[in-house]
């Protein structure tokens, strides 16, 4: 799907580009919270939900306790928070442009996968309104 090939284009853009001597106390807590929190999704993630195509598999199961408790779609927050920590390390115009290209491209592909959930399971709208998208409580 495009939204995938967008996701890892921009993602490998910016690992080639970064400046990883300019990394700073911002740009590295950053990573590190990014690790935790895709940690934590994967923890939490019940064994075959995982998918890289916004797609439901057979056997799905709807996650709403640890790390999914607060966030609807957290792996999706680590990408964002490892990006931005490298888009810091670089101050060509272009890393600016991509990270805002996958955080468009993270949207659009998490509201694929809503629609299909919402589809799927009765009780993902009101677990869609208690939770945030890619932050807590927004």
């Amino acid at each position: 799907m495009i939204y995938v090939v967008i996701q890892f284009g921009c993602i490998i853009y910016l690992l080639i580009n970064a400046q990883f001597s300019h990394l700073n106390t911002l740009s590295t807590t950053l990573i590190a919270l990014s690790v935790v929190i895709g940690f934590m999704a994967v923890i939490n993630m019940k064994p075959g939900n995982l998918n890289i195509v916004p797609a439901l598999k057979d056997k799905h199961q709807l996650v709403t306790h640890g790390i999914y408790h607060f966030i609807r779609h957290p792996m999706y927050t680590s990408v964002l928070l490892f990006c931005s920590a490298l888009t810091l390390t670089n101050a060509h115009g272009v890393a600016q442009l991509v990270i805002l290209i996958l955080f468009v491209d993270l949207i659009l592909k998490s509201n694929v996968e809503e629609k299909l959930l919402t589809e799927r399971f009765s009780a993902y709208q009101n677990y869609r309104s208690k939770t945030g998208r890619f932050l807590p409580f927004m």
